[in-house]
C-alpha cells in the first residue's frame, strides 16, 4: 500500500477504522502530565458515542484515548 491514503474500515458495522497518509497510519501527538509531547502512530480509530477514540501504544500498552487525553509519566 505504498502512497495510499485514505481510510479503511476494519469492519463490517463502520465502527473501527485506520486512516493511511502515504501509506503510513496516521500519528497523534498527545501531551503528558509533566508536558512532554508523545508522538504514536494509530492501530485504529473507534466510535464511541458522538466522538472517537484512538487506540496507541504506549509503555507497553494498548489504549484507548480521546485526542485531547493527558497520558501519564
Amino acid at each position: 500500500m505504498s502512497g495510499y491514503t485514505g481510510t479503511l474500515y476494519c469492519n463490517n458495522s463502520g465502527h473501527r477504522w485506520v486512516v493511511y497518509q502515504d501509506g503510513k497510519k496516521e500519528k497523534i501527538t498527545l501531551e503528558t502530565k509533566s508536558g512532554e509531547l508523545v508522538t504514536r502512530s494509530v492501530n485504529y480509530y473507534k466510535s464511541f458515542g458522538n466522538w472517537a477514540t484512538a487506540n496507541i501504544s504506549y509503555k507497553g500498552r494498548r489504549i484507548n484515548v480521546f485526542m485531547d487525553t493527558l497520558l501519564e509519566d
